[in-house]
């Protein structure tokens, strides 16, 4: 049984209409505005989560105590520095 010509040309367009479908969807999806919303969304999602905040928290604490404690240390270190000229100068 041998398909007619017309059903194979139809079959043809009906291919055709849905490669065209296919590959409009893949520019719509690879196209950088789209990409850089989805990122954005995705990002703007995570920052959201109470453990990304807690984590984040977490690292700005430890950064702000290293900080605090680094400067400490210093203001000391200066302290014993100049309480030593000061003895040998004096």
């Amino acid at each position: 049984m041998s398909r007619s010509y017309d059903s194979i040309e139809g079959d043809i367009a009906k291919a055709r209409d849905d490669l065209a479908t296919t590959l409009d969807e893949l520019a719509e999806r690879v196209n950088p505005k789209n990409l850089a919303a989805e990122g954005k969304d995705r990002a703007t999602a995570v920052l959201k989560d109470p453990r990304v905040l807690a984590a984040i928290g977490g690292v700005a604490a430890l950064v702000i105590g290293g900080i605090a404690f680094s400067m400490a240390n210093k203001r000391k270190e200066r302290q014993r520095i100049e309480a030593y000229l000061a003895a040998r100068r004096g």
